[in-house]
């Protein structure tokens, strides 16, 4: 209990919001996310977003555990985030905002407070939910109070802003998967270049949350359009024009380049198909024969999933030339994902010069797949006929 309270205090001490992320100390802490707005009391289409907040630990019984509380650390596009704490149960107490030259604090109601609790896995990321206020104009003098205090410290800027308490009731809450992925790909750039990006990866890994479509344009940004195929659909993130076509298969090729990009789909009964472990062993086999590479499997994203990689090279020799007098070294990611339905791969291969170039992109084309048949498409709606007299024209 009492290392417990010792993560907490460290967290307390790096709050600020102006600090960069800092680094885990430990790999059992983990991530904690909240979102809270206040609607104007008059202007309802205007919102305050907080920028900081307060959680406290809560213990079997739902009970706030004394002293074992923390602050956010940083707030990046409307979210908060709580960094290095340990495992366990988690709720939102309170969060403020700026506005007038003061702070305005929002508290969070006790009713009910244990069913929007969340439960923090060691080392993970988890969402606290998205908290909604709206503001209410609090009784005449106390309204005169609080604008005696805006103005005194508009007089003394120098001190330390006042915090005042906002008369907002929670109006609604929302900590489903759908808003849970939005914080996550809110706060996953801020994240990068600590630990903390891999473990929000995870969690949307965990989610099956689809990567954003990848806009284009800069004077009218738009969505790149999904192209679909009979066994997924794709977005040209490439820009290396249409693919080949071939039954279940679709293939590129870099344009002024030898790069190549193939992506297919093997159904279950396929002929020669032997399940997803033999393919597997299969893909260990070839890795291992790769004189150069390591042998070893990794993982690789491929839209909502996640695959089995291997990197090979290959030495090949022009025809009638003397072996060893000049070579072209091909080097070729395979990654395979497993399919209810049989098994999906993509492939990368290209010269040895041109590979490194061409594999960022390569993985960002994989992460905007839709892998699956499209979805059918819903039957228009039929706008009703209205009767008139004479029968139909």
């Amino acid at each position: 209990m009492r290392r417990l309270g010792l993560a907490f205090a460290a967290t307390g001490l790096a709050s600020c919001a102006t600090m960069p992320p800092p680094q885990p100390h430990s790999l059992d802490h983990g991530l904690l996310i909240a979102r809270a707005q206040a609607r104007g009391a008059i202007f309802w289409r205007r919102t305050n977003p907080a920028d900081s907040a307060r959680i406290v630990a809560l213990d079997s019984k739902g009970v706030p555990v004394p002293g074992l509380e923390a602050m956010s650390g940083l707030a990046v596009n409307g979210y908060m985030v709580f960094f290095g704490m340990p495992a366990g149960r988690y709720v939102l107490r309170t969060a403020s905002f700026p506005a007038r030259g003061v702070r305005y604090q929002l508290t969070a109601p006790l009713e009910a407070e244990a069913k929007r609790a969340v439960v923090l896995r060691p080392g993970t990321a988890a969402y606290l939910g998205d908290h909604g206020f709206n503001s209410i104009w609090p009784e005449f003098m106390v309204a005169v109070e609080r604008g005696a205090r805006i103005v005194a410290h508009w007089l003394t800027p120098f001190l330390k802003r006042p915090l005042l308490p906002r008369d907002a009731p929670m109006r609604d809450f929302e900590a489903g998967p759908a808003a849970e992925t939005k914080a996550l790909l809110a706060v996953r750039g801020a994240l990068s270049g600590t630990q903390w990006r891999r473990i929000v990866d995870a969690r949307l890994r965990e989610l099956s949350a689809p990567e954003p479509a990848k806009i284009s344009g800069v004077m009218r940004p738009r969505e790149l359009p999904l192209k679909e195929e009979p066994f997924l659909g794709w977005r040209d993130t490439l820009d290396w024009g249409e693919p080949r076509r071939a039954a279940g298969g679709l293939a590129w090729r870099r344009p002024g380049g030898e790069a190549q990009i193939a992506v297919f789909f093997t159904t279950a009964s396929a002929p020669g198909f032997r399940g997803w472990d033999a393919a597997v062993s299969e893909l260990r086999r070839s890795a291992w024969a790769s004189v150069e590479d390591s042998g070893g499997v990794y993982e690789v994203r491929v839209a909502t999933r996640v695959g089995l990689s291997v990197r090979t090279t290959k030495y090949k020799y022009p025809d009638g030339v003397l072996v060893g007098s000049e070579t072209a070294v091909i080097l070729t990611e395979t990654t395979m994902v497993p399919d209810g339905y049989g098994q999906y791969t993509a492939r990368l291969r290209a010269p040895r010069g041109e590979f490194e170039a061409v594999l960022p992109a390569y993985r960002e084309f994989l992460l905007q797949l839709v892998l699956g048949p499209p979805k059918p498409k819903s039957a228009p709606k039929q706008e009703p006929v209205m009767p008139f007299l004479g029968g139909p024209r």
